[in-house]
């Protein structure tokens, strides 16, 4: 029978997540494919849709049912950053049969996971604001580059911290307790062969992680060159929430999520702080700070879900959280 399900799509540059419910919104199936992000293949959207019209296809047969018996379907796709680009793969979705869908960044995943409207600063591998307003409007801030002035995620807080040790030695830099740990970490034995280990590795840095570390065990112990860095994260990310906010329209208080590797790892609280400073002190409306603990999948869920029945009751999203938790998730997927 037509029109008895809901699809969220959260389709990363790693993996693609399909979670499929009942129109009353009862849990289905999940499926974790292959990305298919447009940016990753020469063939672009052609690419994007085979892979996602053989995921699909796939879904629907392991669950006897057609891609019309989704009432209601909403993608978040790594790659959704240009308006072109975003009306190309609404154009590439259609083609695959389904009808009544909604496409934006997969950045937007983190808002409405948690609710309909709001802001979502992701920190994690790399760095973007997303946000979503009362009228359904879309702005993305950052995640284009240095020219968007991306200051954030553990590509960029690591290759802060070997710049810090690298203007203490060559630079007449500050000295940093950051600078021992990176000599080591890069397998430089003496101080000023950095230079060439720097030159050979250009932005391939292969500890990332223990890098981070490092820098956060450094500011949590008052390194001031550490904290510095983590500061100015929060700083940017807060001023990309700010901004955003002031280019959509909010009737009341702006819900803030934070999603991503970065705000649940670092130790040093100076980040968040400066964050959340920077983000009460540039507006005037309410806001409330909620860190995104569900999978975005469930975002894209009552997302779906919203298209269906124009709204969502709080009490269904908190079943499916409590329901889906990351672990639960996982293991099904």
């Amino acid at each position: 029978m037509a029109g008895k399900y809901i699809l969220g799509v959260d389709g990363g540059n790693s993996k693609t997540d399909y979670l499929l419910c009942r129109a009353d919104g009862a849990f289905v199936d999940i499926m974790r494919a292959s990305n298919c992000s447009h940016e990753n293949h020469e063939r672009g959207f052609d690419w994007m849709e085979e892979t996602m019209e053989g995921h699909v296809r796939e879904l629907c047969k392991r669950n006897n049912i057609s891609v019309g018996d989704i009432a209601a379907a909403s993608f978040g796709l790594a790659g959704a950053d240009e308006p072109e680009q975003i009306a190309e793969l609404k154009r590439r979705v259609t083609n695959m049969g389904f009808g009544n869908i909604a496409v934006a960044n997969d950045g937007i995943l983190g808002v409405k996971a948690v609710a309909s409207a709001g802001v979502c600063a992701i920190n994690g591998s790399g760095v973007v604001v997303v946000g979503i307003d009362d009228g359904g409007n879309f702005l993305q801030v950052g995640g284009v580059g240095e020219l968007s002035g991306d200051a954030g995620g553990g590509g960029y807080i690591a290759r802060q911290a070997v710049l810090a040790a690298y203007k203490e030695i060559y630079r007449a830099g500050e000295k940093s307790a950051i600078t021992p740990g990176i000599l080591e970490i890069l397998n430089v034995a003496a101080p000023f062969d950095l230079h060439t280990a720097v030159n050979r590795l250009g932005y391939s840095l292969d500890r990332t992680r223990d890098i981070i570390r490092l820098a956060d065990d450094a500011a949590q112990k008052g390194d001031a060159v550490a904290a510095r860095i983590f500061d100015g994260v929060g700083i940017s990310c807060g001023q990309g929430v700010v901004g955003c906010v002031r280019n959509l329209s909010f009737a009341g208080e702006v819900v803030v999520v934070k999603a991503g590797s970065i705000w649940n790892v670092i130790g040093y609280p100076g980040m968040v702080a400066h964050f959340a400073r920077t983000i009460r002190e540039g507006l005037d409306a309410p806001t409330r700070f909620e860190l995104l603990e569900s999978t975005p999948a469930l975002g894209a869920l009552f997302w779906a879900k919203e298209l269906l029945d124009g709204k969502i009751d709080p009490g269904y999203r908190e079943e499916m959280r409590r329901f889906l938790t990351p672990e639960k998730y996982n293991a099904l997927a």
